[in-house]
């Protein structure tokens, strides 16, 4: 019989880096850093076994609108494929969630519901619905198998590049306009490097950007600065760069060359091509960053969770460079798994989010489906207070920061 109790932020970590189950929800960086930025508190569980740890929990604690609450992210850690193992650790988190007199206990456990083809096509080659009816059959209410973005805290979709092969073989998996801007970006003077905590303008200078084409509230320098912060050595800050010079002086010669004598089309596109760079030039300067991303890494996993780039500089593909080296710098740490990080779960142009899918997909990444969310409630009627007054929040907050930074 399993016994809970609290342990260090070292046994939590420790623990979570050798799981098959890592994520970096899961660790007590996480945990600190939710407590800088949203000022909940945070407790590290260790489950015991004859004194060894055969599971752990990062628990965050927290309240909305006197609405107080209790969330493991990505569930507790543990080998998920032990049913009798689970069933003991998620009985015992409702145990302690009526100990701390909460309203409900939310997880969201990292563990795949179904395969699927790269199209999204289920296959039978993992299927984990056992996971959600035990579950179900402890108390635990199923939020259902829904589409990505319809409030749930966490995605439960995402795209995962294996890059336990060899480079070559990784880059070969990427489509063609992928090899055909990293060929390009040779002559363009394009070039990414490892940052630091002075590139952080740069990112939300472009964050900026994007929050302008689509509506929604980008970050603050803080908010960045305490995530390199609480991760350290698990945080990178990946930098692309351009040369314009070097473009403006590689597409001449390409131009004085014979390369496009034969496909005039091309060379005229190409023509307009170095007027721009040349205009670039003259408001920019010779180099500045066009693109910036912020990784972090734990054991065999890193995920993508912020990348950005220079509107202006779409026409170049910075972030495919960007991308490359993240995963040269990813595979020289050991990480084996190359989460790019969520979509919608919907693979048909008619999705609003399709264009995102099509670009993660160009990668040559596997289609990952989660089981989702699960609430253990504890109080029926706050309960159903939270959800409606929650629901109305996030409405009522989409719809102001669209209009706050819709682009005039």
């Amino acid at each position: 019989m399993l016994v809970q109790r609290v342990i260090t932020d070292h046994e939590l970590d420790s623990f979570v880096a050798k799981s098959p189950f890592v994520h970096y929800m899961k660790t007590s960086a996480w945990g600190r850093f939710k407590q800088q930025t949203e000022h909940l508190s945070y407790t590290c569980l260790g489950f015991f076994d004859a004194n060894v740890i055969c599971a752990t929990a990062m628990v965050l604690k927290g309240s909305f609108l006197g609405h107080s609450y209790l969330y493991v992210p990505k569930g507790p850690c543990l080998d998920y494929g032990d049913a009798s193992l689970r069933e003991e650790v998620f009985t015992l988190l409702s145990v302690y969630a009526k100990e701390q007199n909460v309203q409900f206990l939310r997880v969201d456990p990292n563990v795949i519901r179904r395969n699927h083809t790269i199209t999204g096509e289920v296959t039978d080659a993992i299927n984990n619905e056992a996971v959600t009816e035990q579950l179900i059959h402890l108390g635990y209410r199923h939020r259902g198998y829904n589409y990505a973005y319809d409030g749930s805290w966490t995605n439960r979709y995402t795209l995962i590049i294996d890059i336990d092969r060899p480079l070559e073989e990784i880059r070969n998996g990427f489509s063609k306009p992928r090899k055909t801007s990293l060929n390009r970006h040779l002559v363009n003077g394009v070039e990414t490097r490892l940052g630091n905590q002075s590139d952080i303008g740069s990112l939300m200078e472009f964050e900026q950007m994007l929050s302008e084409q689509d509506g929604f509230r980008p970050h603050t320098r803080e908010f960045f600065e305490e995530l390199l912060n609480c991760f350290g050595d698990h945080a990178r800050l990946y930098v692309t760069e351009i040369n314009l010079e070097q473009m403006i002086t590689g597409t001449e010669l390409e131009l004085n060359s014979k390369k496009y004598r034969k496909d005039p089309e091309a060379r005229q596109a190409k023509e307009k091509e170095l007027v721009h760079a040349r205009e670039l030039y003259l408001k920019y300067g010779a180099s500045l960053p066009i693109a910036c991303g912020l990784f972090l890494y734990n054991g065999p996993m890193s995920w993508d969770l912020y990348t950005y780039n220079h509107k202006e500089f779409n026409f170049i593909k910075p972030v495919d460079n960007l991308h490359l080296f993240a995963i040269k710098d990813m595979k020289a740490r050991g990480v084996k798994q190359y989460d790019m990080c969520g979509f919608s779960g919907v693979t048909t142009k008619d999705d609003p989010e399709y264009g995102l899918y099509a670009y993660k997909r160009s990668f040559g990444p596997e289609y990952i489906e989660q089981i989702g969310e699960f609430d253990y409630v504890l109080k029926e009627a706050a309960y159903k207070r939270f959800q409606k007054e929650k629901s109305l929040e996030v409405r009522a907050r989409h719809k102001y920061w669209r209009i706050r930074y819709r682009k005039k």
